[in-house]
């Protein structure tokens, strides 16, 4: 019986000790408390705004556009001609429509119903002459948009979680300071850190595209080497970002907190799993701040509509500028 207690007495000590542990740590229990109200407010602001419509049409020019576009229920953007012709052989826009001489040219997809409902009720409504051009194409399934969102989360999770919590460990337990007293400089430290998670990342990423296009048989007309380069630029972007939120970071419980706060908005605004073409213009250049948008836009391109590396070369850019600044504030502010 004496046995039992002291072991229910030495679970309370340790229960409490942890308790008080973490309520000592006021960054990480204010953090919790505010997060998921940021969170809920993030939700309500992206996911408001009016109904999706029924009909997209693409307008070429804005001169004296057909009747047809100020219908209810019809959705007009303007785009560029080559543009608007890749969207429409996507089923991603049923109807393209320019203004030609006086007359109406017009695109239909020849596989998309919404494209021919659209093209009877031009017929109807307008009275000038009709040019009429076709393209076809099937439409791009939610699982063929949705697979580079996929494969950039876990990217993006491996990298930060196995690159900031682990070094926020080691210097937590003392290991990092053990270290400092051999002569590893933290170049060679952050460096080693680095190149080990990016192979971990590299190989469950192409582990997971392999396994999943196995099983599902996604679109993938691209280039295979640029998108492994994709991804070793964009990988070696979240590491050292996980590596600067480490650099000075002592709390396990805070650098989760921060990690979270980095990880959730790039969940909702980099397009992971919805396309962020009907929100608020404020929320899309927020997104273009985000590494992950533009590791997702390159992968997407090249995936998707068989993007070169000109196409995708502004997205690189950016990435390699994270890496650069990433790994400069950890070498900068990094402490044993």
């Amino acid at each position: 019986m004496s046995s039992i207690l002291g072991s229910l007495r030495r679970m309370k000590a340790i229960f409490v000790a942890r308790n008080l542990e973490y309520l000592r740590d006021r960054a990480s229990f204010g953090w919790n408390l505010v997060f998921p109200v940021l969170i809920v407010f993030a939700l309500a602001v992206v996911f408001s705004g009016p109904p999706r419509a029924l009909f997209v049409v693409t307008a070429i020019g804005t001169e004296a556009l057909p009747e047809i576009v100020n219908f209810p229920g019809v959705e007009t953007i303007t785009d560029q001609e080559d543009k608007a012709l890749d969207r429409l052989s996507r089923q991603q826009t049923d109807l393209v429509v320019k203004i030609v001489d006086g007359s109406v040219g017009y695109w239909v997809n020849g596989n998309s119903a919404s494209g021919a409902i659209l093209e009877l009720l031009l017929k109807y409504t307008e009275d000038r002459p009709l040019q009429r051009g076709e393209t076809d194409g099937e439409a791009i399934r939610y699982v063929d948009w949705v697979v580079p969102g996929i494969l950039g989360m876990n990217m993006m999770y491996s990298a930060l979680w196995g690159v900031g919590y682990v070094v926020v460990r080691y210097r937590q337990s003392g290991y990092l300071r053990r270290l400092k007293a051999t002569p590893l400089t933290k170049f060679e430290f952050l460096s080693a850190q680095v190149l080990s998670r990016l192979l971990v990342t590299l190989t469950a990423s192409v582990i997971v595209f392999v396994g999943t296009n196995l099983m599902l048989d996604y679109k993938m007309v691209g280039s295979m080497t640029l998108l492994l380069l994709i991804a070793l630029i964009g990988g070696l972007a979240m590491i050292t970002l996980g590596l600067a939120i480490a650099c000075r970071t002592e709390s396990k419980e805070f650098a989760d907190g921060l990690l979270n706060a980095i990880t959730f908005p790039m969940l909702l605004l980099s397009g992971v799993w919805f396309s962020l073409d009907g929100s608020p213009e404020w929320v899309q250049t927020i997104a273009q701040v985000l590494p992950l948008t533009h590791v997702l836009e390159a992968a997407r391109a090249v995936m998707l509509d068989d993007a070169g590396l000109a196409d995708i070369a502004f997205n690189l850019g950016l990435l390699c500028g994270f890496c650069a600044v990433g790994m400069g504030i950890s070498i900068r502010l990094f402490r044993w």
